[in-house]
């Protein structure tokens, strides 16, 4: 019963230190991201070729961003509905940010799950922590004026759920 209680006391406690405001603040200098307001720009290297891909060179599209991991089940499970959407969307962008993990991991599941949607590499999680990532996956959507109009928290994402959202963002 002790230890029941001393484990709870440490996970409210971790809790609390995670969930404190100071613990997600965006980059200094950078605006939050959240429902209404206008997603973060950045700056991250393509995986096929290390380009620099900019979010705002997409501005005038519906993008679907994705943070993911290789290591993450519902991730995986979500991979090929993302781009099975982004075929059947293409004027709008699924853009997947892969967090921190090696190219070439990253390189074999995007061959292994013969992947084409456009996948840049966050190495040092600055996005992640822009945008506030908690948890694997999560996916923002963005209108074509550049505003944040959903976000979803954890997964799998299913084709049509990603349709959906995009189709109402037209």
């Amino acid at each position: 019963m002790r230890r029941l209680a001393l484990l709870a006391i440490l996970i409210g406690g971790a809790w609390t230190w995670i969930s404190r405001p100071a613990a997600h603040e965006a980059v200094a200098g950078s605006p939050a991201a959240r429902v209404g307001g206008l997603a973060p720009d950045f700056t991250l290297p393509a995986l096929d070729d290390g380009r620099p891909v900019r979010l705002a060179d997409y501005r005038g599209r519906v993008v679907v961003i994705n943070f993911w991991a290789t290591w993450c089940p519902p991730c995986r499970v979500e991979m090929p509905a993302l781009q099975q959407a982004q075929r059947a969307m293409p004027d709008a962008v699924v853009l997947a940010v892969n967090q921190q993990e090696a190219a070439d991991a990253v390189s074999r599941f995007v061959r292994e799950q013969q992947l084409d949607l456009p996948i840049v590499l966050d190495m040092t999680g600055d996005v992640n922590r822009l945008y506030r990532v908690r948890a694997l996956p999560t996916t923002y959507f963005v209108d074509s004026d550049g505003v944040i109009r959903d976000i979803v928290y954890g997964g799998p994402l299913t084709r049509a759920l990603i349709e959906s959202k995009v189709s109402s963002m037209r």
